[in-house]
C-alpha cells in the first residue's frame, strides 16, 4: 500500500511539473493570434478592438470573436447592435422579438445592451481551436437571428 502511494504521488508530482494548464498556454495574446490567422485564412479583414476582441467584416456588418482567457472552453462570435432601442414601448416589442430568437434558434441568443440589440453564437468548444468547423455556421445562425429578429418586429 505505502509503494502504491508513494507511486501516486510520484505521478502526481510528475504530472503538475511538466504539464502546463490550458488556461496558462492560451493567454489573450494568443487567442487574438488564434481567432486573426483564421479570419485572414477566410479572407476577412480583422483587427484587435479596444476591449481586445478581434472585431472583423462579414456581408457588409461588424462581428466580433469575443477573447476570453479566463474560459478559453467558450466561444462567442458577436453582432452588436443590429437595432436600437428608441422608446419604452418599442422595447416591449423588443423583448417579444428577442424572445422569439431565443425560443427558436439552436445556439444563438438575443439581447439587449445599452438601449441596442445585440445577437449571437456562444458555444463550449472543449478547446479553443474547436470553433473552426462550425465558424460559418455561427455566421449563418446570427444572420437567421438577424431576420427572425426583424421579421418579429
Amino acid at each position: 500500500m505505502r509503494k502504491q502511494i508513494l507511486l501516486f504521488s510520484t505521478a502526481i508530482l510528475f504530472i503538475s511539473l511538466f504539464s502546463t494548464p490550458l488556461k496558462a498556454q492560451w493567454t489573450e495574446a494568443k487567442l487574438q493570434t488564434l481567432y486573426s490567422n483564421f479570419l485572414d485564412g477566410k479572407g476577412y479583414t480583422n483587427s484587435i478592438d479596444s476591449d481586445g476582441d478581434v472585431q472583423f467584416k462579414y456581408n457588409d456588418r461588424t462581428f466580433f470573436i469575443e477573447v476570453n482567457e479566463d474560459d478559453t472552453e467558450f466561444f462567442r462570435v458577436v453582432l452588436a447592435n443590429i437595432w436600437p432601442i428608441e422608446s419604452v414601448s418599442e422595447g416591449l416589442q423588443v423583448v417579444q422579438a428577442c424572445d422569439e430568437v431565443n425560443r427558436t434558434m439552436k445556439c444563438t441568443k438575443a439581447y439587449t445592451t445599452n438601449d441596442d440589440v445585440w445577437i449571437a453564437v456562444e458555444l463550449f468548444v472543449g478547446r479553443p481551436d474547436a470553433f473552426k468547423d462550425v465558424f460559418e455556421r455561427c455566421l449563418s445562425a446570427i444572420e437567421l437571428g438577424v431576420t427572425t429578429f426583424v421579421d418579429e418586429m
